[in-house]
C-alpha cells in the first residue's frame, strides 16, 4: 500500500520499548489521559493486537470530538501486517451515487469530506506487537468541543 505521508502528522520507525507505552488490554486503556497526549506520544504506543489498538483509537477520538472507523488493511499471506484507522468523515461518496437513474428515495446528507486524520499500525515481525507507524490528528472539518 502506497501512502502519501508528506508534511502531515508523523512517521515513526523508532518504536518505544518502554513498558509505559505498551497496551496489552482494554483495561489499561482506561489509565491513559487522552486529552494530554501529543502526536509524538501516540507514535510511541504499541499494542498486543489490532482490536486493542482500535479501542485505543476510538477512545482517543471520543476525547477529541470525532468518531473513528477501520479502513484499509494489508496482509502477507493470511497474516494481517498493517491496519489503518481513520476519522469517520474520511473518504468521499462514490461518484456512481450521483448518476443513479430513478432514485426512489431522497439522498442522505453528504457526511464524508476526505478528512486526513488517521492512525496507521504495522505489526513487528519479531515481537508480534502492533506499533503506530503514522499518526495525524489534523481534520478538515469541525470536531465537537468537549
Amino acid at each position: 500500500m502506497e501512502d502519501n505521508l508528506d508534511g502531515v502528522g508523523g512517521m515513526s520507525d523508532n518504536y518505544a520499548d518502554d513498558d509505559l507505552y505498551a497496551v496489552d488490554s482494554g483495561e489499561s486503556i482506561g489509565w491513559i489521559e487522552f486529552l494530554n497526549l501529543s502526536e509524538e506520544d501516540v507514535l510511541c504506543f504499541n499494542f498486543a493486537d489490532v482490536d486493542i489498538a482500535f479501542e485505543f483509537y476510538q477512545q482517543y477520538a471520543k476525547h477529541h470530538g470525532f468518531g473513528a472507523r477501520r479502513s484499509r488493511s494489508e496482509k502477507r499471506g493470511e497474516v494481517r501486517i498493517q491496519q489503518e484507522f481513520v476519522c469517520h468523515q474520511q473518504g468521499y461518496r462514490s461518484p456512481k451515487f450521483y448518476s443513479m437513474p430513478n432514485q426512489q428515495k431522497r439522498p442522505r446528507a453528504e457526511t464524508w469530506c476526505g478528512c486526513p486524520a488517521r492512525m496507521l499500525l504495522r505489526m513487528d515481525d519479531e515481537s508480534g506487537r502492533w506499533h503506530v507507524a503514522y499518526f495525524s490528528d489534523m481534520h478538515n472539518h469541525h470536531v465537537l468541543e468537549l
